[in-house]
């Protein structure tokens, strides 16, 4: 797998020439890291201060898919017009790409559930018709009752179908999450 960084976009996006893998969730769910994960290399940034991704940023998969990580919602350190910017941003993300966007992994914790903004979310990828999939992540950090309670609030959004359950640092989910990019 070849995966080439094309850059972070605050205003213009690339042109849509390949489909769009975008990973959304709340700030410090593991986006960059299940990337990295997928792609099997360290080509997002990953840190465990919450808010480090600030602009839209694109990856090339293979010269024939774009993968797409985006900046959190929810907590972050950064300022309310900072947090305001990238809420609009996003907003113009989707609006603008929903056609070619293949598919969005929409990622919760494990140990944190389902969010208010989660639940956003979920309703924002019906009303655009955005194809999506629920991954959980950090299982290894979280409790099977965890886990269990996180899968039931899940349940009442999407299908058995529509849920992976992940972990970045001992690479579960991959083989899964690979098959619906790739398909």
């Amino acid at each position: 797998m070849k995966v080439k960084f094309l850059g972070s976009f605050f205003e213009e996006f690339p042109p849509p020439d390949y489909p769009e893998v975008v990973f959304v969730g709340r700030s410090n769910v593991g986006k960059s890291s299940l990337l990295n994960m997928v792609v099997g290399s360290k080509v997002a940034k990953v840190s465990k201060t919450p808010g480090r991704t600030r602009a839209v940023n694109y990856f090339l998969l293979d010269k024939k898919l774009y993968l797409v990580d985006v900046p959190g919602y929810g907590y972050a350190k950064v300022g309310r017009e900072e947090m305001e910017k990238w809420r609009k941003m996003m907003e113009r993300y989707f609006k603008e790409r929903k056609d070619n966007i293949k598919m969005a992994f929409l990622l919760i914790d494990a140990v944190a559930g389902v969010q208010p903004l989660d639940e956003q979310m979920i309703e924002w990828f019906e009303y655009y018709g955005i194809p999506f999939t629920v991954v959980i992540t950090k299982i290894d950090k979280a409790s099977q009752s965890e886990i269990a309670k996180t899968l039931k609030q899940v349940k009442r959004y999407v299908g058995d179908g529509a849920i992976v359950l992940s972990s970045a640092k001992e690479g579960k989910g991959k083989k899964e999450l690979l098959s619906r990019i790739l398909n």
